[in-house]
Order: C-alpha cells, then structure tokens, then sequence
C-alpha cells in the first residue's frame, strides 16, 4: 500500500527523540517529497512570517507529526492517479482523503484531539477501499476476468472500515486511531475512544457536504444525532464553509 519511503519515515516521525537532521535525511531521499514539504511549510494555513527555502526549517516550521502526514499523503496521492495500482476508481478516492484530512484537522480543534492525529485519521479513514480496489484490480490483471462494478461497491461499502482497520493494525498505528478508522460510520458503537470516530464521522460528512472526490451531501449537518460531541453550530459551519475549498485547492496542488 506504501513505499518503503513511506514506512521509514513513518517510524522516524513516531521516535520523540527523533532529530530534524535525521527526518530530513529521511525525507530527502525523494526530491519531489521534500519539494512539497516545502511547499507546506510556506502554505497560508501554516502562517509563516517569512518564507523558508531549506528542508531542515520546513520540518521545524511544519513539526514532525506534520511531515509524517506529508509523506503518507504525497505517497498516497502520487499512486492514487495511477491506474495500474488501484484501477480508474483510485483519483477519487485519494481526492477524498485529502479533503477529509483537511476536515479532520479543523473539526479536532472543537473537541480538543490533537489535529496532526486527526488529520492522519482523515487521510486514512477509507484506507480499507483503496486496499480493496488494489485486490480487485490485482485479480484483473492475474486471471483477466475483472470484477464487477457493482461487487466492489458492495464489498467496499460492508467491508472498508474493518479492512482499513486490520490495515493499519498490521501497520502498528496508534490504537485510538485505528478503532477511529474502524467505527467512523458508527461512531456510538466505539467502545474505547467514541471521540475520534464521531471527528472522522463528520469531517466525512464535511467531505460530502463539498463534494470532495465524492457524491455531493448537503443533508442537515445540525440535526445529525451522531456530531454530538462535535456539537456544531450554524455559525461554525458557515466558518467552516467559507474555508474548505481553500484549503482542498491549496492541497491538491501541493500534493501534485
């Protein structure tokens, strides 16, 4: 599902000791990766007072949870597009994760979750349905008998959240985080950390009120029994609304 570049980096972030000289080398060794990282640190939702131009004041600037979410997205992204991984289903997807990591990361500010986390739990909510297309196209290339649009959508819908969860599990990501991936569709069935499921749960619906690499929602998000630790007001939507599309636009040209 990733790059070895990936899980490197994703291990070097998670060390608390970790240096800024050794995440750099890490991230370095992909030019178009450190461009972007970059390119983030300089983007208007991280205030900068001026603009930084070395990879090491970047990582400072942008802090290293921050850039463990870069290298997962730019990874993520740069296969998304290709159809040989994920099939022409893959874009959209990716498109999707990005808007909702974006979503996650403003929703976790109202519940007090910490917004690196949350962005990385948007970014890989629906994991489980890139892993499943990746399958699905795999078995079209093996045996030349591909499988049926209307069988992935059945088995993405049922199956993505336990999938993606048993994913990240293999990847030893944080427990909360998992079990936020594994219950965001129900977010009152959590039985350990209900907080993180309900902020994936809305950023999603977030994700779907824009249209973003989705079907376009616009059912009440006020009136919606699920937000209720979220509890979002009329007002903080409108906030919400006035700069979601901002920050997707300044993400996908980042991320390429």
């Amino acid at each position: 599902m990733l790059p070895a570049l990936a899980h490197e980096a994703i291990a070097v972030a998670a060390d608390p000791d970790v240096t800024i000289a050794r995440l750099s080398h890490v991230v370095s060794k992909d030019p178009v990766l450190a461009t972007r990282v970059v390119q983030l640190a300089n983007a208007a939702h991280c205030a900068p007072l001026q603009t930084v131009s070395t990879l090491s004041d970047a990582i400072v600037r942008t802090g290293t949870s921050a850039v463990r979410n870069m290298v997962i997205a730019v990874c993520l992204a740069s296969r998304g597009g290709d159809a040989r991984i994920y099939g022409p289903g893959g874009r959209d997807q990716i498109d999707h994760a990005i808007g909702t990591a974006y979503m996650a990361h403003i929703v976790a500010e109202q519940v007090g979750w910490n917004q690196d986390e949350a962005f990385l739990a948007g970014l890989l909510h629906d994991v489980g349905k890139l892993l499943l297309l990746k399958l699905a196209y795999d078995w079209d290339r093996r045996h030349g008998t591909p499988v049926l649009p209307e069988e992935i959508d059945d088995v993405m819908t049922t199956e993505h959240a336990t999938t993606g969860a048993v994913l990240l599990r293999s990847l030893q990501f944080p427990r909360h985080l998992i079990e936020g991936v594994m219950w965001h569709h129900e977010p009152q069935a959590a039985p350990n950390h209900p907080r993180e499921a309900e902020v994936i749960y809305f950023a999603d619906r977030l994700s779907h009120r824009y249209a973003f690499g989705c079907v376009k929602d616009d059912t009440s998000l006020i009136d919606d029994a699920l937000c209720g630790r979220v509890a979002p007001t009329d007002a903080w939507i409108e906030s919400i609304d006035s700069r979601a599309a901002g920050l997707y636009t300044v993400a996908r040209r980042i991320l390429g």
